[in-house]
């Protein structure tokens, strides 16, 4: 296995356990990490980012489906499943209260490695397909 892929690995094992220890130990102190949500830039600004979505979702889960790796990036395709136990950020800062409702949704990552370590990642996934399965509306700005 490729020493990129066993990087990544590793992270989405960090993330499964909700370890924001281990996430870390993931990357690089610059790293940037940008969802549909915004950008993370530096190692705080995305742990800060799992921290609020695990709070929202405590039990989210992450189901590898599909890797393709070369050199030093990663892309997979991944199932995100979660219950929403708790508030959510959306977009336009409002909070979401908890719905109790379970999501399942595809997203697609992409990850460069540096050495080891996660320098750079990005996530992508339909946030009107997580909106529809928790019952909210969007309205654009």
């Amino acid at each position: 296995m490729p020493d990129a892929l066993k990087s990544v690995n590793l992270f989405f094992d960090a993330c499964n356990a909700h370890d924001l220890d281990a996430v870390a130990r993931c990357y690089t102190e610059d790293v940037i990490f940008v969802t549909p949500s915004g950008q993370a830039e530096g190692c705080d600004q995305a742990l800060s980012h799992h921290a609020v979505i695990w709070d929202a979702f405590p039990d989210e889960s992450f189901t590898i489906l599909h890797t393709i790796a070369q050199g030093d990036d990663v892309g997979m395709a991944v199932l995100i499943t979660a219950t929403h136990t708790g508030p959510l950020l959306l977009a336009k800062g409002e909070i979401a209260e908890p719905t109790g409702l379970r999501v399942s949704i595809r997203s697609w990552w992409t990850f460069s490695v540096l050495e080891g370590l996660i320098e750079s990642h990005q996530l992508y996934w339909d946030q009107l397909e997580m909106y529809a399965q928790l019952g909210l509306t969007y309205s654009p700005a």
